[in-house]
């Protein structure tokens, strides 16, 4: 059964520029697997800093939002700190790990713990660059939103489904028409493609233009995957729970 077209559309809005990106805020799930340590001088008591230096007083956290300009971390509970103390914020998730000098800016009370407002200054090309992978990353998904949902089956025989968003993704989904239980999936991110039907592997695609794509090169298949891997855990809300299920067993 034909799910798929054979040469996927790419979004006419395209990818909002960097700029516009750097100042959105992206949620992060907790379902993630992105480490976030927060680095900065610890406090006794009465407020007063407990060393000269903020070296080895790192604290694991977790990212809650961010954005190119800062990013709120929550901490466990008994953690102090003022408003104006500079700090690291040090994120990693599978072998990129990138460390971004911060201030704190507010210090938020939460039932779990402190939620810390972080200012970046980031000034090396190299840093931005792969805090601006985990902004893209996590943009494609959070952005999604609902775009269609049919209730007649389309070419395939199947129900389809899309959730689209301006930076430059896309999700199409097909159910089945006897249960609605989603059976295929064709996921664009930029200018790559993976897609899917039940019991079948992941297929990977690098879009040339508008009319033309072609299989993945090896490179491109490993950036692709890492890419999705990412992407899944941060879907936005207005994706079902089955729709989810069914990718994370393709982004495992």
């Amino acid at each position: 059964m034909q799910f798929f077209n054979d040469i996927p559309e790419i979004p006419e809005t395209g990818a909002p520029a960097v700029e516009r990106r750097s100042e959105q805020r992206f949620p992060v799930h907790p379902d993630f697997q992105l480490k976030a340590v927060l680095s900065f001088v610890g406090r006794d008591d009465t407020g007063a800093p407990m060393s000269g230096s903020r070296q080895g007083w790192n604290w694991k956290g977790r990212l809650v939002e961010f954005s190119g300009a800062g990013a709120r971390v929550q901490l466990g509970r008994g953690v102090r700190a003022e408003v104006g103390d500079a700090c690291d914020l040090t994120l990693t998730v599978e072998d990129l790990e990138v460390l971004i000098r911060s201030r704190i800016m507010s210090i938020g009370e939460a039932a779990d713990g402190p939620v810390f407002g972080l200012q970046h200054t980031i000034e090396d090309e190299a840093v931005w660059n792969d805090y601006h992978r985990l902004l893209e990353a996590v943009s494609l998904g959070a952005m999604l939103e609902p775009h269609f949902r049919e209730t007649k089956p389309d070419e395939s025989g199947f129900l389809p489904e899309q959730y689209a968003s301006e930076w430059g993704s896309k999700l199409t989904v097909w159910r089945s028409p006897a249960d609605e239980s989603v059976v295929a999936f064709e996921f664009m991110l930029n200018d790559g493609v993976v897609r899917a039907a039940a019991g079948q592997e992941a297929e990977y695609l690098a879009c040339l233009s508008a009319t033309h794509s072609r299989p993945a090169s090896d490179i491109e298949q490993s950036r692709l995957r890492l890419l999705f891997q990412w992407v899944v855990p941060n879907l936005a809300p207005c994706v079902p729970d089955d729709v989810r299920g069914f990718l994370k067993t393709y982004a495992a």
